[in-house]
């Protein structure tokens, strides 16, 4: 089933989490499966019929839908071995289904809005929409990560090296060149990442939660690109947790 009728981004009711987190399902099947319970609630047998895909695919996608707290399901009243889906999710805005693969303009949108100003500045105002948005108890998290991804892919052209030690420092001059703060790489067991004076998170109100979001987004891309495999980076120490300085883990 294809439709050109534009897709929720859906805000999660969930009364487990501290904040209101915005699901962005970056997939053609979920997509597919949100769309057709924004209309009606179905059982699995009629999600299937209305889908091009397998039962075992379909499975798969609502079992991540339901961990993420997206979609829930209640029992069939007419046959207790049925399960009947519905969406658990206020609408927020919406996405054209016909028009998803919009990384090249998003990309080209987001280097245009480097070179036409300041890094520093324009990363502290992406920074400052967030915050005003987490007052409203909107996390935007994934999407500060998405941002960071594509401006470290930017930026990975202007610091690259061949040599790994160049590279790094590379990418340490222009951290402080732009006022971004002051890094340091521990490289003796997996490579560590050291910002101090981060931009995205040494002004912030201790929450005991790490935030720097955008700048794990951009290391990301630094060093998945360097590496030429995708790496996973996890932010251990964090000012808005109360510590000295960020500490970033690297791994595959």
């Amino acid at each position: 089933m294809t439709t050109s009728n534009p897709i929720q981004i859906l805000l999660n009711k969930s009364k487990t989490r501290k904040m209101v987190n915005i699901d962005i399902i970056k997939s053609p099947m979920k997509y597919e499966i949100l769309d057709l319970l924004r209309h009606n609630e179905m059982n699995f047998d009629e999600i299937v019929e209305n889908t091009s895909k397998s039962k075992a695919a379909v499975s798969l996608h609502l079992k991540d839908l339901r961990e993420e707290g997206i979609v829930k399901y209640r029992p069939d009243p007419t046959d207790n071995r049925k399960r009947i889906f519905y969406l658990n999710s206020e609408m927020l805005g919406c996405i054209d289904a016909t028009k998803v693969n919009t990384s090249n303009k998003t990309k080209r949108l987001i280097q245009n809005f480097i070179e036409d100003g300041e890094i520093e500045y324009n990363l502290m105002l992406v920074h400052t929409f967030k915050t005003i948005l987490n007052e409203y108890g909107i996390e935007i998290n994934p999407i500060m990560n998405s941002i960071g991804n594509h401006i470290g892919d930017y930026i990975f052209a202007q610091v690259y090296d061949e040599d790994f030690d160049i590279f790094t420092h590379n990418i340490l001059k222009y951290w402080a060149d732009n006022n971004l703060g002051f890094l340091s790489f521990d490289i003796k067991n997996n490579l560590q990442i050291i910002p101090r004076q981060s931009f995205e998170s040494v002004k912030l109100e201790k929450t005991g939660l790490p935030e720097c979001y955008l700048e794990i987004g951009m290391f990301e891309s630094l060093f998945s690109n360097y590496f030429q495999f995708n790496v996973n980076i996890t932010e251990t120490k964090c000012y808005s947790m109360g510590d000295d300085y960020c500490l970033f883990e690297v791994e595959p």
